[in-house]
């Protein structure tokens, strides 16, 4: 069964990472645009943790979307409808033969 439209409320770029070197010949990664998808986004967990004396938090999601050819584990979503929130994905798990997503992502706390 394919995924409601009215479910779809949620805009995300979808961006991959590119390599570059500078000028001293240091590694720099700078995240580019792949496609743009309407989607739902549903909050499934919360991990609380403590790193260098600072307590820390990650937010696990669960987003559905239509299929987007090319889409892999080694990208992030974009949420541009919440001020541009970044989720890294986890897991990309195709549904009903090639007519939607269901991505694991993960929202780190900076």
């Amino acid at each position: 069964m394919a995924l409601p439209a009215g479910l779809l409320r949620e805009l995300v770029v979808i961006e991959y990472p590119l390599e570059t070197r500078n000028s001293l010949g240091e590694s720099l990664q700078t995240w580019h645009e792949y496609a743009r998808r309407r989607c739902h986004v549903e909050a499934i967990g919360y991990q609380e943790q403590t790193r260098r004396q600072q307590i820390g938090g990650s937010v696990s999601h669960v987003v559905r979307m239509r299929y987007c050819e090319g889409l892999t584990g080694q990208m992030r979503l974009r949420w541009v409808t919440r001020g541009g929130r970044i989720l890294y994905v986890s897991s990309v798990v195709e549904r009903n033969n090639r007519e939607e997503h269901e991505v694991q992502a993960e929202e780190r706390a900076t």
